[in-house]
């Protein structure tokens, strides 16, 4: 199964043709990607898949995903990105596990599924007593054991015991008692968008599928599983060219009609955050 990290990006060192395998990043930065294993990465518009790494350089496998091996100036920037190869990877993961049938299909497993429990004795006193007359003929105390009740018949019952009782025997006094925290703990979801270059002015939209903004509403979404309210919506924005300050909105849609923004933004910067 393809590897994944966090915030995996960085840029080229140096400029790589459309047959390049071998790419350099920005030093130091290496560490941010998987140390084993292979991993998607898009370098502008073309996807590839990393099957190496060691240190700050990479072994690509150039053109992937339906994407076409192109040449990339030196500073352009390089991030590992969930594609749909990853959920095929995860696909064929999970379908090369064992079904249950053929788990059932060991004989030693198969063989404990059908033991039976031989007991046939009920547990109410009478059957174990009936069992053991005469083989014990000498030993009234093991059948008196069995067919008497455990407890002695001036024991208290559980409901009867008080708190104040319980607290006369501990060490100190259990004035009172609460549980931290309250109540149930939120989750979060995580959306995402691929490279896109929007024009000016235009509305885009984006949500879980692993796919570029498209200005077509209600096309990816994202599901709620669970009803309560959004506490924190963080957004992050990486351009791989600064911008020059220009206002742009970032809204929550709920059920395709209800708009909430979330902030508007004026920024300069290759990495904008909400």
């Amino acid at each position: 199964m393809l590897k994944t990290t966090n915030r995996a990006i960085s840029s080229l060192t140096t400029s790589v043709s459309d047959s390049d395998t071998a790419w350099v990043l920005t030093t130091g930065e290496g560490s941010k990607f998987p140390s084993s294993g292979s991993f998607s990465l898009t370098c502008e518009n073309e996807i590839t898949l990393c099957t190496a790494r060691s240190a700050d350089s990479l072994t690509v496998v150039r053109g992937q995903e339906g994407t076409q091996a192109a040449a990339h100036d030196a500073g352009k920037t390089v991030k590992l990105t969930i594609t749909a190869a990853l959920f095929n990877s995860v696909e064929t993961d999970i379908s090369s596990k064992p079904s249950l049938s053929e788990v059932k299909a060991d004989t030693d497993i198969a063989d404990a599924i059908n033991e039976k429990h031989n007991n046939s004795l009920d547990h109410d006193g009478s059957s174990q007593n009936a069992a053991i007359a005469g083989k014990e003929p000498a030993n009234a105390n093991i059948q008196a054991h069995v067919t008497s009740a455990h407890a002695p018949s001036n024991a208290q019952k559980n409901s009867d015991i008080t708190k104040a009782e319980i607290e006369a025997v501990l060490t100190g006094t259990i004035s009172s008692h609460s549980h931290a925290g309250g109540g149930g703990l939120g989750y979060t979801i995580s959306v995402q968008a691929l490279t896109s270059s929007p024009a000016d002015g235009a509305t885009v939209y984006f949500g879980m599928l692993p796919k570029a903004p498209t200005t077509t509403a209600n096309i990816s979404k994202i599901y709620v599983r669970k009803a309560g309210q959004i506490k924190i919506a963080e957004i992050l924005c990486y351009s791989g060219t600064a911008g020059t300050g220009q206002e742009w909105s970032l809204y929550i849609r709920k059920n395709n009609s209800a708009d909430t923004l979330i902030a508007t933004l004026s920024v300069a910067a290759n990495e904008p955050r909400d």
